[in-house]
């Protein structure tokens, strides 16, 4: 017997769940700016915002990553010297029709995810392989959004039969 309430489940709203994620690596190397001056001045932090991804999301990344079309659409779209540098990070990092479907899912969840700053399929190959800690930081964080779901927006029930207290 279930104690499923699928009438107050189809009732639900539902909102995206989200987080900041501060990044070690971006913030020590001065992506962020800097505070104070001179010998005092030390890096502001770098903060991703990201969320969970949907289940369509998960099977798109799924898919592109099957043939990595994602990444070799990217390369190709992009022109003159911005296509010869993202071809040359695609290659840096093995991708093309040889990259692992891990490391393309990755990538793909992650452009997805990442709600602030926007970034372009590019960007996250280069976050990948100057800062892969960082990489894997937005991952793990995104993975855990998701597998919590979104939040419900569900009336919660009174836990006893009688109030306990007088309203004031």
């Amino acid at each position: 017997m279930s104690n499923f309430d699928l009438a107050a489940f189809r009732k639900a709203k539902f909102q995206e769940r989200a987080q900041d994620v501060p990044l070690s690596g971006l913030t020590a190397a001065g992506f962020g700016g800097y505070e104070g001056e001179g010998d005092d001045a030390k890096p502001k932090p770098v903060v991703y915002r990201v969320r969970g991804l949907t289940a369509q999301e998960l099977a798109k990344a799924d898919q592109e990553a099957d043939n990595s079309k994602v990444l070799l659409k990217v390369a190709e779209q992009l022109a003159g010297t911005e296509s010869e540098r993202a071809q040359g990070l695609l290659s840096g990092l093995g991708l093309g029709d040889d990259t692992p479907k891990a490391l393309a899912k990755k990538l793909s969840h992650i452009q997805m995810a990442v709600v602030s700053p926007q970034l372009k399929i590019q960007d996250v190959v280069r976050i990948a392989d100057a800062y892969p800690m960082d990489f894997l930081e937005l991952s793990v964080h995104i993975y855990d959004l998701t597998g919590q779901g979104k939040v419900a927006q569900v009336k919660r029930k009174p836990s006893g039969k009688s109030q306990t207290s007088k309203p004031a």
